[in-house]
């Protein structure tokens, strides 16, 4: 319900999986910590996989005190936009490189962006309740990028994690995911892919826009057998990520989708932003491509992944995953060498189902 879904549903009614550019974010602390070994994770020399915690229990922190705005220009934007349109991206990561979380910060129909204004970030570190990060100001484009530093982290895992703005109190939720250097990824875009046409997509942003209207909320329809494909990736032992074109404001749809019908749990990276809304390689390619190399660069191992359209194909071969192993769902599949899957995953789900399970450096991942 923004004045930028009716911009961004024009390009997705020719048949694009959704804009895509990498944020530009502000960094509070730090960079990222050294470089990859080359022998691999913490597990080198023999020692036995590591063990795989989930931290997402703990009570939310309870509300501090407000503070002040920075700027009156906020003050008045609160009054003509009150309601928050916050979000945040799940994070992924290895033990080579440094823990960030990041949000983005918004408000009103029209997703006002909030400016120099100040956020702290938590994180549950399984102790029973979550612990302070830090804290930073937004950017132009309302976003933050907090780091996490490696002493609150007490391993491999998942770890629940919140942003919230200090002036209002209000939140957004995520979660950051950290494995060891050599941890085999199975990739996957959302709209044509595990929907069966790009086109839901477009069908998500006109139900989010009309719904006060109209009533009802539209559900997109999955592929054939899509669900049991991820299933299956999982209990393989991959690591699953959804990745999408799809912009920030469509983050809590997006999930519940997913988990309403089922699919795995898993990290869900969509973009911040929709300056490159247009179904290019450019665009939504170079945001796939972008995201999926910064994972190869941190020692993550792109064995596999799912998509529909040319963009898809673009990014993940630039990426470095191999065309045998880029499976494309309808009219592009086979194109640049990758597999064709047909209109369903009916076939693709029996071949699969004959593959060996990855020699993962971690166990009993939930």
């Amino acid at each position: 319900m923004r004045i930028s879904l009716l911009v961004l549903a024009a390009f997705v009614a020719v048949g694009c999986d959704g804009p895509g550019t990498d944020p530009d974010v502000t960094a509070d602390t730090g960079e990222d910590s050294g470089d990859i070994d080359d022998t691999g994770s913490n597990n080198s020399g023999g020692l036995p996989p590591e063990e795989f915690i989930t931290c997402a229990s703990a009570p939310p922190p309870a509300p501090g005190s407000l503070v002040d705005w920075e700027h009156t220009a906020t003050d008045l934007m609160m009054a003509l936009h009150p309601d928050p349109d916050h979000s945040a991206q799940d994070m992924l990561v290895t033990d080579a490189a440094a823990a960030h979380i990041e949000g983005k910060f918004a408000y009103g129909v029209v997703s006002k962006d909030l400016e120099d204004e100040w956020v702290e970030a938590w994180i549950d570190d399984c102790s029973g309740a979550y612990v302070y990060v830090g804290e930073g100001q937004t950017d132009s484009d309302g976003r933050i990028r907090l780091e996490v530093p490696d002493a609150l982290l007490p391993g491999f895992g998942r770890f629940a994690t919140l942003l919230r703005v200090k002036g209002d109190q209000t939140t957004a939720s995520s979660e950051l995911r950290r494995y060891p250097v050599g941890t085999e990824l199975m990739v996957s875009d959302i709209d044509g892919t595990l929907t069966t046409a790009d086109m839901e997509l477009f069908q998500d942003l006109t139900s989010e826009l009309f719904e006060p209207l109209f009533g009802g909320e539209y559900v997109p329809e999955a592929r054939f057998d899509a669900l049991e494909t991820m299933q299956l990736r999982d209990e393989q032992g991959y690591v699953l990520v959804y990745l999408s074109g799809r912009p920030y404001y469509l983050g809590d749809i997006t999930h519940e989708w997913l988990d309403d019908l089922g699919f795995p749990e898993a990290t869900v990276h969509i973009i911040d932003g929709t300056a490159a809304a247009a179904p290019t390689n450019s665009a939504v390619g170079a945001f796939k491509r972008d995201y999926l190399s910064g994972l190869a660069d941190m020692g993550f191992v792109l064995n596999g992944a799912y998509g529909n359209a040319t963009t898809d194909i673009y990014g993940y071969g630039e990426a470095g995953v191999q065309p045998s192993r880029t499976w494309i769902a309808g009219i592009h599949g086979g194109e640049g060498g990758t597999v064709a899957v047909g209109d369903d995953y009916a076939t693709h789900l029996t071949v699969a189902s004959a593959e060996a399970s990855p020699d993962q450096p971690f166990v009993n991942v939930p």
